[in-house]
């Protein structure tokens, strides 16, 4: 495999640069060293972060300070281009892989996902930079949620409007990067899955809403959702996919996510699409 395709653009993976990085000349020939072979079919080198790996892997006493360094560097660059950390692992398992099994790894696999984890996140922050955004999922946090909805309030006159949380739950965890990939395969979902007019929040990190209407597209995309979630990588966290009323008394609307994100135990009478009520359970 040479390519690894991130949102569908593709790229010059870790592995494939490795397997294809420039060959020493032999003792007795004076010319050059030789170029990679991807370099002689495309013209064109490695990206700056992959070649940043590979050099520090092949340099002639390898420091892992230099490894950790150069997948700083690719993490900062791919978190530029793609939105999922879990083609990024991919790349650097796929290599260490190779390493393992041949001359040794410099840097404990543990430790290089470790420091491109912890990279890609500094990286995603910088770049959306925003007091609104949660950093890592790059959905709404609860504070902007709570600010749309009397927003939408103020828009829409006297009454306040008929509004209902589309509400993602998962099961923890365990390790960080798994915890990290859920967050991300739920925001996914969500952007993918939910009409583009939803305001979309991360709620720590086993909860992900979509504020809408209370109105049967809901209704369509909770069903949307649920199938979405019972397959690839989520299938395994349980996750429940349910529409709860938000409280026509605003001031409940934080005690009801905050329940939401506890576990707390709520009914799920099913109700008629559009029905005002005071947002206690599931309108399943």
């Amino acid at each position: 495999m040479t390519m690894f395709n991130h949102d569908e653009v593709p790229v010059t993976s870790l592995l494939a640069a490795w397997l294809e990085r420039p060959v020493p000349a032999s003792a007795g020939d004076d010319g050059p060293t030789s170029a990679s072979r991807a370099e002689e079919t495309t013209g064109e080198s490695p990206p700056p972060g992959v070649e940043a790996v590979v050099d520090a892997l092949t340099a002639d006493v390898p420091n892992a300070d230099d490894i950790a360094h150069g997948l700083t560097v690719f993490a900062w660059e791919r978190a530029t281009t793609t939105h999922d950390l879990t083609c990024l692992l991919d790349e650097v398992d796929e290599l260490w892989d190779v390493l393992e099994t041949s001359a040794g790894a410099p840097l404990a696999r543990l430790t290089a996902r470790h420091r491109l984890v912890d990279a890609w996140v500094d990286a995603v922050a910088a770049e959306r930079g925003s007091p609104g955004l949660d950093p890592l999922s790059g959905l709404h946090t609860a504070g902007y949620l709570y600010g749309r909805v009397h927003e939408l309030d103020r828009l829409s006159g006297i009454e306040p409007m008929a509004l209902v949380l589309l509400v993602m739950r998962w099961d923890p965890a365990d390790g960080p990067w798994r915890r990290i990939a859920r967050v991300l395969q739920a925001a996914s979902a969500l952007r993918s899955r939910v009409r583009p007019t939803a305001t979309l929040s991360q709620v720590g990190t086993t909860m992900a809403v979509a504020l809408v209407p209370d109105d049967a597209q809901a209704r369509v995309e909770r069903i949307t959702l649920t199938k979405a979630v019972e397959t690839g990588e989520l299938s395994t966290a349980h996750v429940r996919v349910d529409v709860f009323a938000v409280p026509d008394s605003r001031a409940r609307l934080p005690e009801l996510v905050t329940g939401l994100l506890g576990g707390a135990s709520v009914d799920h009478e099913s109700r008629p699409s559009g029905l005002r009520h005071s947002g206690s359970g599931s309108l399943d």
